[in-house]
């Protein structure tokens, strides 16, 4: 029984040691996306302030697939000291709804640690096209069954489902063609190919400056700074259809309480410094920041949001 103690206080007094010192050595967050969007913009960008701030590598490691799967399992092999982190999107809260079968339960097994920013979605037509806001597309869809075309990301991604949403809430039917990136979605929509793109807002700044597409809804609350032009869907009269493809940091939830709130204390006053916020700001990022208990109920009503509308349509994914 004294051994058992003494065990059990040397497990105590490491940990909290650990807590103390920590991070003594290089910590990587691991992106659910290939380099060069703006996951590793924003990631790049945080990893550099952190690192000065912590004294150590803070490193960026791209592994895409599997609608994020490919990164969070790849997180629960590594050992739970918070040297490994994952910066995840939408998706790490509707798999559980999108596949049959996971790989690990997302809800025990993983935890929040900062809710980073959110960036609404934009529905685009063409700029010579005779659509001028939402409702035309909805009056579309009504009047012309299939016609009422529109791109994504791809099944499942944010952009998709609040063009769900707003199939649900108007009583319209659109036609969703999955495409694999913002980009390729833009560009059949600029060749007509489709009607409308429902797009990450920074993916279609540029086409909308330049005058080559043009926004009939946003899903913020208000109307974005960067697009002040383009109405929200609630002012077009659907209250409800307000949703965000929002960006987030997750650990392990097996790792050290003391641990998460120096890391959460870190990336929140990252995200705090003046710099960093114009920086993502120029990109249509909004910072939400916040506590590691807050991000964690937001994947949670997440989940339950999107998980109700992902059974209603029937949606899956390849």
């Amino acid at each position: 029984m004294t051994r058992l103690l003494a065990a059990l206080l040397a497990l105590c007094l490491a940990a909290a040691a650990q807590a103390q010192t920590f991070p003594a050595k290089p910590i990587t967050i691991v992106l659910s996306y290939a380099a060069g969007g703006p996951t590793d913009f924003l990631a790049r960008t945080l990893a550099e302030k952190v690192s000065a701030r912590v004294g150590q590598p803070v490193l960026v490691d791209p592994k895409p697939g599997a609608n994020e799967r490919v990164a969070t399992s790849y997180l629960l092999g590594q050992p739970a000291d918070g040297y490994t982190i994952v910066l995840v999107a939408v998706p790490h809260a509707t798999n559980p709804a999108v596949f049959a079968q996971m790989p690990y339960d997302s809800t025990k097994e993983f935890t929040g640690l900062i809710h980073l920013v959110s960036i609404p979605p934009i529905l685009t037509v063409r700029a010579d096209s005779p659509i001028k806001n939402f409702n035309d597309f909805v009056a579309l869809a009504k009047s012309k069954p299939g016609a009422a075309t529109y791109g994504s990301s791809g099944n499942a991604t944010n952009s998709h489902l609040t063009l769900e949403l707003l199939a649900t809430l108007s009583g319209a039917s659109f036609l969703h063609i999955p495409y694999k990136g913002d980009t390729p979605a833009l560009t059949d929509l600029l060749g007509g190919q489709i009607v409308g793109s429902v797009n990450a807002l920074p993916a279609a700044i540029p086409q909308i400056k330049g005058g080559r597409v043009r926004g009939i809804g946003i899903s913020s609350q208000e109307r974005h700074p960067l697009v002040p032009e383009v109405p929200t869907f609630v002012e077009q009269g659907y209250k409800d259809a307000v949703s965000a493809t929002w960006f987030g940091l997750i650990l392990r939830s097996s790792v050290p309480r003391d641990v998460v709130a120096k890391l959460s204390a870190e990336f929140n006053a990252a995200l705090a410094m003046p710099d960093v916020r114009e920086k993502l700001a120029e990109r249509g990022m909004l910072i939400v920041g916040g506590s590691p208990e807050q991000f964690t109920a937001h994947i949670r009503r997440e989940y339950e949001r999107w998980g109700a509308i992902i059974k209603a349509r029937g949606i899956k994914v390849d």
